[in-house]
């Protein structure tokens, strides 16, 4: 008993404390960010506020390796603005791997080539691996076309049970 005790003290010490909670192996969370993350903008992009119920799903899905992402339609310049205002919020994503700025009229959801190009910066990631929630439902049906696990998103505990079902919570 003993020597089971000072082995278990000699691995965590050698790993310098406990381990981080593991990856989820090439599983990935896209979110939307209008009255998906945050609310509804009042007149540009930026001027809404973050949804915390929603955002203390996406520090869940961090805290156990989940690779987050945003997948939105909001101009560059507003995500600029927004994500300096809440600083804290937005720490937890892959900017890399969003997919945000979209210009004109076919290169936005729920446009193939918008999922494409979001597909492109994920290669690694194969679609069906990635869940994707949006409050639009022509948006969900352009992402489940190429294969993207589309999800309509209704409230921050509807996604909350779909991420159970998926087992990434």
């Amino acid at each position: 008993m003993f020597k089971r005790i000072a082995l278990l003290g000699l691995i965590i010490s050698s790993t310098g404390g406990l381990a981080a909670p593991p990856k989820q192996p090439n599983k990935m969370v896209a979110w939307d960010i209008h009255r998906v993350l945050c609310t509804t903008p009042k007149r540009h992009g930026y001027q809404c506020r973050p949804q915390e119920s929603t955002f203390e799903l996406v520090k869940e899905l961090h805290a156990k390796g989940v690779k987050q992402v945003i997948l939105s339609n909001i101009s560059d310049k507003s995500f600029g603005k927004l994500s300096r205002c809440y600083p804290r919020h937005f720490k937890y994503f892959d900017i890399g791997g969003s997919l945000t700025g979209a210009k004109g009229i076919f290169t936005r959801k729920p446009h193939r080539k918008y999922y494409k190009k979001f597909l492109q910066k994920n290669h690694n990631v194969h679609p069906r691996d990635i869940i994707f929630f949006d409050d639009k439902l022509e948006n969900i049906n352009g992402a489940r076309k190429i294969c993207i696990d589309g999800q309509i998103f209704r409230s921050a505990t509807q996604a909350r049970t779909i991420l159970n079902r998926k087992g990434l919570l």
